[in-house]
């Protein structure tokens, strides 16, 4: 079964009933952890409870491009709301199997970190259904956890391989 929600754009973030941010630190660059992000095919691999995510509408992704996941046994269609180079990267839940949120945007900014590396922030801004309201006082820790967990790992993945021969994994 499937819930569709109310399609938002950006300013969906500043007038949310719930806005949760989580911020995390990679000493990958940028310009990698952006990519790796924008790649959804390697999600599972990454990203805690993500089991498979991909971009099905045509290339060139984009603005208006459509994302499908799978998610701990949920499924989400999304759609790009935002895709600035390296600096943020945004979608709108069009579509859920679980009654989630009456509106959900996710955002993911970008921007340098010391030493070269990267600040990422996720805002997750809803327009909660009853599961979401009951949860509500859980999600800003929920979701820093996840976040940690999932650029903890996604740095090892960027790091440069042992051997100095380039990266572990090319995004």
């Amino acid at each position: 079964m499937w819930f569709t929600l109310r399609r938002e754009d950006m300013t969906f973030v500043d007038r949310a009933p719930d806005v949760h941010v989580a911020t995390a630190m990679l000493s990958a660059p940028r310009d990698r952890v952006f990519a790796a992000f924008a790649t959804p095919g390697d999600w599972p691999a990454w990203f805690p409870n993500v089991q498979a995510a991909a971009y099905t509408s045509p290339p060139p992704y984009g603005v208006g491009a459509i994302r499908e996941a799978r998610v701990a046994g949920t499924r989400w269609v999304e759609e790009m709301i935002a895709w600035e180079e390296g600096r943020r990267w945004a979608w709108t839940v069009l579509r859920a199997s679980v009654p989630f949120a009456k509106a959900q945007v996710e955002c993911f900014e970008f921007a340098d970190g010391p030493d070269g590396g990267t600040c990422v922030c996720w805002t997750l801004a809803l327009d909660p259904r009853l599961v979401a309201r009951l949860g509500a006082r859980f999600a800003a820790p929920v979701l820093q956890r996840l976040l940690g967990r999932a650029t903890a790992t996604l740095d090892v993945r960027l790091q440069p391989a042992a051997s100095g021969a380039g990266a572990a994994v090319a995004p």
